[in-house]
């Protein structure tokens, strides 16, 4: 194998890498654009020391809570798809 075939061969190894690499990061993308709280819109504000996503009102509505925003957006959606919340 010549010099400048070995290197073709290294840049299309690279650019595999790379294509490989961004499908991940839509795929990625594309599941957080899903999540229950992305899709249905709630609200994310801080409560206190505290952070909650909700949709609706706190006693009849759909509510997450959590430390973090990401905290309070993931209990939320387990809220949204297993009726309950989690232990975690």
């Amino acid at each position: 194998m010549e010099l400048n075939e070995y290197w073709s061969a290294q840049a299309v190894e690279e650019y595999k890498s790379m294509l490989y690499e961004q499908k991940m990061q839509n795929y990625s993308l594309a599941c957080e654009l899903q999540a229950p709280h992305v899709i249905h819109k709630a609200e994310v504000k801080q409560d206190g020391d505290m952070w909650c996503c909700i949709l609706g009102d706190l006693p009849t509505g759909v509510v997450g809570f959590g430390k973090t925003p990401k905290e309070a957006c993931d209990e939320f959606d387990a809220v949204w798809v297993n009726g309950y919340k989690t232990n975690s």
